[in-house]
């Protein structure tokens, strides 16, 4: 339907570059999203800076060619075609600048505070984010050329048709079978293609500017592995999986194996895998089914001791286990099972009760490991447990110094265990372990082995002095059981690590809080009535994506796999919405008041249904949802923009509030109500905004 209406004009082929351009641009957004977390440890946070700046920096290129851009490059469609070519070369340039330059501007391996990351994400997509903003009103001055009186919605109404396009192409099917590089190839092709037909006073320039372009972007599909940084060592295999970036690095004879720039696995640890194995299987008499959730290099030799009859290790992606087999990461034994599934997923569809269940995860400071230690999570591996049977969990270790956000963390974690676990020891080994069980623990663990007369190395020569009675009493001491439990859907853990990563810069997020309200408010005191609901629509729109977008993490924990999807269903209805709020003549007012009632009611509906939901059911539910959001979103936009008066002058500022409310709505979710208020309170702030913006609409005359 969309796509026959924006034929009916001739417009010199305008409109089929600017669906072009809007494929390729979704698709290099998702596929920065991938270098930006392989670059920042896969911290979720980043997802939302990146959106920021897109948001700004879009809009502050789009406001340029309004202005002075205008004046100083008038339109033209050779220069649209060069701008063009310019998109594809800045989406290869600036991929490998994401890769290479953190490591010039930061020290290498270091943890980056929020002010830093948030100024690497600006600095590194700035040319292209500004460059898209600018191209796309610049094409309508082009098309204008040919036809005077072309309307200004019908590039909007085509740009978001290439929007959805490329984020459908990109999630159904280039995250599964291509490279980063192989993707923005991809992606640009239809681009270059539609430059063919479109007018241009200098072809051979503008053929020129392509060749360069096409050139580009297949140099960086064929060089891919040689435009990775280095790391400390070889790299001896590379692999982009759709859940993300796998290598394999030696250094000094030790294999390391990284997913998305972590440290996932080492081929030696053979102290700390003695801690994972020995401290919850010396609980069991004979354990007999072993289940492993990640791991550490060594734990496999140290489980066969007790020679269980079966060992699941679950292994997210089939690829990563498969090279993990390869280096020697995974050794053969008799009984293992490599399970290629998310652990929740499996622990959810497993019929198997296991006398062990170790989790060997990374510390909880994302949301995809924070799913694991959780209450829900808890609460699930206990029902998967045989009797007597025991769960292990930990964290960093603490010293004999435990800080005041440590010691909430682990209390609560302790907390959120016991609410489960009739028994809940802290162990202080090289990491702090979290023994859980409904039977009593012993800690007398080199007795517990030389019994079973199991060998070790490690606990018998060094356990006296790492592990006694006195450091064992301290840390269980330290629990506070005032401390809230960790949840999925609010995950107190996240709180803490978002708190602790301004601690650890010396940063606070008050201040930039203060100067981000600051500037709303200046801003919102300037609007009009209707460009006041656009503003609140914008920041409803992208606040409820990023809702989506954590809500997923937090159940399925393989957000990069599913985000193009997620991105997909929240641009999918904006074209729907606009066409049916244009064709109302009369009673704008009403309409724009009951959008607001139905984004409300809508936000209202998620914090029930969420809360209800299942792992496997919810993830319907976050399509529909956005689907629908995104519907009454564009629904909203020409309603208000003919009530603001329908001129250039309503339509600049009625974009404008719609990309500002966009730009607060993206940091305020993330960085404020989810992490403080997480999802299901959330839920409920941004329907009040969407009621109070009701009742200002409400208030607003209609002429006629």
């Amino acid at each position: 339907m969309g796509f026959s209406i924006l034929k009916k004009r001739d417009d010199g082929g305008v409109e089929r570059v600017v669906v072009a351009t809007g494929i390729a641009s979704v698709a290099v957004q998702l596929v920065f999203v991938r270098e930006y977390l392989a670059q920042f440890e896969g911290n979720e946070i980043v997802i939302a800076l990146i959106f920021f700046c897109w948001l700004v920096l879009g809009g502050m290129g789009t406001a340029a060619a309004k202005g002075l851009g205008a004046r100083i490059v008038p339109p033209s469609g050779a220069t649209l075609g060069q701008f063009s070519c310019l998109l594809a070369i800045f989406s290869v340039v600036q991929v490998v600048a994401v890769r290479w330059l953190r490591d010039l501007f930061f020290i290498h391996g270091a943890s980056v505070g929020f002010s830093a990351t948030l100024g690497y994400v600006a600095a590194t997509i700035a040319p292209y984010a500004l460059l898209v903003g600018f191209v796309l009103p610049y094409s309508m001055m082009v098309a204008r050329l040919r036809s005077p009186d072309y309307p200004g919605n019908r590039i909007y109404l085509a740009d978001n048709a290439g929007d959805v396009a490329g984020a459908a192409l990109f999630s159904f099917a280039l995250v599964y079978w291509l490279t980063p590089f192989q993707a923005l190839l991809a992606v640009h092709l239809p681009l270059l293609a539609s430059l063919v037909q479109l007018p241009s006073e200098r072809p051979y320039r503008t053929l020129a500017t392509g060749i360069l372009a096409l050139v580009v972007l297949a140099a960086g599909a064929f060089w891919e592995d040689r435009l990775l940084p280095p790391r400390e060592g070889r790299r001896v295999e590379y692999a982009e999986s759709r859940y993300g970036r796998l290598e394999v690095v030696e250094s000094g004879g030790q294999i390391s194996f990284f997913g998305d720039g972590v440290p996932v696995l080492y081929s030696h640890d053979p102290a700390l895998a003695e801690e994972c194995v020995h401290f919850p299987l010396s609980q069991i008499d004979h354990p007999k089914r072993v289940l492993l959730v990640s791991m550490v290099g060594g734990m496999l030799a140290e489980v066969a001791k007790y020679r269980p009859d079966r060992v699941d290790y679950v292994e997210l992606d089939p690829l990563a286990a498969r090279m993990q087999r390869r280096f020697g990461l995974l050794p053969a034994m008799d009984g293992l099972n490599v399970i290629a599934k998310d652990g929740r997923a499996h622990l959810i569809e497993t019929a198997v009760r296991y006398d062990a269940i170790l989790i060997n995860l990374p510390e909880p400071e994302t949301y995809q490991t924070n799913r694991f230690f959780t209450a829900e999570f808890f609460e699930l591996a206990k029902n998967r447990l045989a009797p007597g049977g025991v769960f292990c969990f930990a964290m960093e270790g603490v010293e004999n110094y435990i800080s005041s956000t440590r010691q909430q963390k682990l209390s609560s974690l302790a907390n959120t265990a016991g609410a489960c676990f009739a028994h809940v020891t802290l162990l202080p080994g090289q990491r702090l372990f979290f023994l859980c069980r409904d039977r009593p623990i012993r800690t007398d663990i080199p007795l517990l082995l030389e019994t079973k007369g199991i060998d070790t190395l490690h606990i018998r020569r060094y356990y006296t002095g790492d592990l006694t009675d006195q450091r064992i009493h301290r840390v269980n001491a330290a629990v506070d059981p005032g401390i809230p439990q960790n949840r999925d859907l609010s995950p107190w853990l996240m709180r803490l690590a978002f708190l602790g990563w301004f601690q650890r810069h010396g940063e606070s997020p008050l201040w930039f809080a203060l100067l981000l309200a600051a500037a709303a408010l200046f801003y919102v005191s300037r609007l009009s009535r209707p460009q006041w609901v656009l503003l609140t629509t914008g920041c409803i729109g992208i606040g409820a994506e990023m809702l989506a977008i954590f809500t997923f993490q937090a159940l399925y924990g393989y957000i990069y796999l599913k985000l193009g999807a997620l991105v997909t269903v929240f641009l999918a209805g904006m074209f729907p919405g606009a066409w049916t709020g244009g064709r109302l003549a009369g009673k704008r007012r009403r309409a724009l008041v009951a959008g607001d009632l139905m984004l409300g009611a809508l936000l209202l509906l998620f914090f029930l249904l969420i809360q209800r939901q299942s792992l496997g059911s919810a993830a319907w539910v976050l399509y529909l949802f956005g689907l629908a959001v995104s519907f009454f979103c564009g629904f909203q936009f020409p309603l208000a923009l003919a009530l603001s008066g329908d001129d250039a002058a309503a339509a600049s500022q009625s974009f404008s509030a719609d990309l500002v409310g966009a730009s607060m709505g993206v940091l305020v979710v993330s960085l404020a109500l989810i992490p403080f208020f997480g999802i299901l309170r959330t839920s409920l702030c941004l329907a009040a905004m969407k009621f109070a913006s009701a009742m200002a609409a409400g208030t607003i005359h209609e002429n006629g």
